[in-house]
């Protein structure tokens, strides 16, 4: 299916990508207001509980409609370095090589995808698709050991999003059932109002802002990081 049937699925919804990621931007500033400087204040995490699917669901939709996937790779990797620094100083008071940022995430969940595809473009056999999967869960226990933000549970939510791209039901339920199995209990499943604003996409791009949504990232974590150490 190629990607002008995918965009006729979702002629139905309402929300572009601008849309959605300006949702998403919310949620999180929100989410981090609350993590940072109001940390007893529940309901400002529960709201931010809206960002994660839908920023794994555009770095899906980056994948399918870039025009350089390493190009893509390296702009999510520079701006995953530029917030490493501003996230440790938001979120452990300083330089912390213990953890890593969610845009390193996205860093290991492109190549994933890559491999994955290079692999079956290879070979149609059994033992080719297995192995695809291999390689594709290797980079998401790659993020997991390195302790990105979300670790495999991120890196997975891309791969549910990316892989049942051409089925829009199916691609939001599988997606929307992992988080149900592998969050339950959790605040993350808080999350979950997130896949019914991502069944209202349309498919479109909107007015896009690319470089304004990644220069939020690392721009609001040291805002937040100057508040809480000269204001709180």
């Amino acid at each position: 299916m190629d990607q002008t049937d995918i965009q006729k699925q979702n002629m139905h919804g309402f929300l572009n990508a601008t849309a959605l990621k300006l949702i998403a931007v919310v949620s999180m500033l929100i989410d981090h207001i609350g993590c940072v400087l109001f940390p007893s204040l529940r309901w400002l995490r529960i709201i931010g509980r809206l960002a994660m699917p839908i920023y794994c669901f555009c770095v899906s939709e980056g994948l399918i409609h870039t025009r350089s996937r390493k190009d893509y790779l390296l702009r999510v990797f520079i701006f995953a370095l530029v917030s490493e620094l501003p996230f440790d100083l938001a979120f452990n008071g300083g330089f912390e090589l213990g953890s890593q940022n969610v845009m390193f995430t996205f860093a290991c969940a492109i190549p994933g995808v890559d491999l994955c595809e290079y692999i079956r473009s290879r070979s149609s056999s059994i033992t080719a698709k297995i192995f695809s999967i291999a390689a594709a869960l290797a980079f998401a226990a790659f993020a997991e050991v390195i302790n990105t933000d979300y670790g495999i549970f991120g890196v997975v939510l891309v791969y549910f999003f990316y892989f049942f791209r051409s089925r829009p039901v199916l691609r939001i339920a599988a997606a929307a059932l992992f988080i149900t199995v592998t969050c339950w209990g959790k605040l993350e499943l808080y999350c979950l109002p997130a896949f019914l604003l991502l069944a209202a996409y349309n498919g479109e791009r909107g007015a896009g802002f690319k470089y304004l949504f990644y220069s939020f990232y690392p721009v609001h974590l040291a805002v937040l990081a100057l508040i809480d150490r000269f204001l709180f």
